[in-house]
């Protein structure tokens, strides 16, 4: 086997960068919440007493906090890109799971128009 000049690995992995970076190009940049942000998502309750509840215990874990990577509640600029798949979509991913989000979001009480409710209280 002949081994690749150190020229051509030069110019391959060159060009992988390049696709990369292209790659990258089109995805909406979605600023890091702040330390301001996330004692904001912390604070927030949904006004309904039930639901507040299923969130305090279900969705409050993740959503509050920023370490957790998912979109923190009330901060619009993680909540942007989601919302363009459509409300549908997004309660089908919660609930069925998402990523690092468990089926339901750990809310197995939770019906459909309640994590439609809970996601438009986390999203707005």
């Amino acid at each position: 086997m002949t081994p690749f000049p150190a020229r051509r690995i030069s110019h391959v992995c060159g060009a992988w960068a390049v696709c990369l970076a292209l790659a990258a190009c089109g995805r909406d940049a979605v600023p890091a919440p702040g330390a301001a942000d996330e004692a904001r998502a912390a604070r927030l309750r949904p006004h309904d007493a039930a639901l507040a509840e299923k969130y305090d215990r279900s969705c409050m874990v993740c959503h509050a906090q920023a370490a957790a990577q998912a979109p923190l509640t009330g901060f619009a600029p993680a909540w942007r890109p989601r919302l363009k798949q459509g409300m549908d979509t997004l309660v089908r991913h919660a609930e069925q799971g998402l990523g690092g989000m468990p089926p339901r979001g750990q809310c197995a009480d939770c019906t459909a128009d309640e994590l439609r409710a809970l996601i438009e209280f986390m999203a707005r």
